[in-house]
């Protein structure tokens, strides 16, 4: 089935776009990576301002490596391989991505800082957004699994045609 022409305009230039914010975002965790270890507030806290810094953009890498398969699939799309094995790939990574970053978020932050200062805190940043975030992730990846087996069904019923 041939994909209408608007729709794989509109597919690459939405890529553009996600290739925009990923660039913005990740040049922004870059910044954020390369001042917090010299502020006057870094260490007041108590522990290693650096591992502590690493520690906070965790998820941020996760939603990175979302964006970045985004863009993929939006290239694949444009491309015109609507059920092709790179689309379930890419839903697949997008879910894992968006899963990593908002369980991160959610659980590794709010642990790995307690150890690191010392024991304060809490054990979970019950955050919803997150935790809504780890669902989408979740279900993401699911919805994969049926790319697949519909890709898979369109290839056996090919065959029988």
């Amino acid at each position: 089935m041939a994909l209408p022409v608007r729709f794989r305009h509109q597919c690459r230039w939405l890529r553009a776009a996600t290739l925009l914010v990923f660039a913005g975002l990740a040049l922004l965790l870059g910044l954020g990576a390369s001042t917090l270890p010299w502020t006057r507030d870094a260490g007041a806290a108590g522990g290693n301002p650096a591992l502590l810094m690493l520690v906070r953009l965790l998820p941020g890498l996760g939603y990175l490596w979302a964006l970045w398969a985004v863009q993929r699939a939006l290239g694949d799309l444009a491309a015109g391989r609507l059920f092709h094995a790179a689309v379930a790939r890419a839903i697949r990574h997008i879910g894992v991505g968006v899963l990593a970053g908002a369980l991160l978020s959610v659980f590794a932050i709010t642990n790995l800082t307690r150890l690191i200062e010392g024991g304060k805190g809490g054990l979970a940043y019950l955050d919803l957004s997150g935790i809504v975030l780890g669902v989408v992730g979740a279900a993401l990846v699911l919805l994969a699994r049926v790319v697949d087996s519909a890709r898979a069904l369109q290839a056996e019923l090919d065959e029988i045609v």
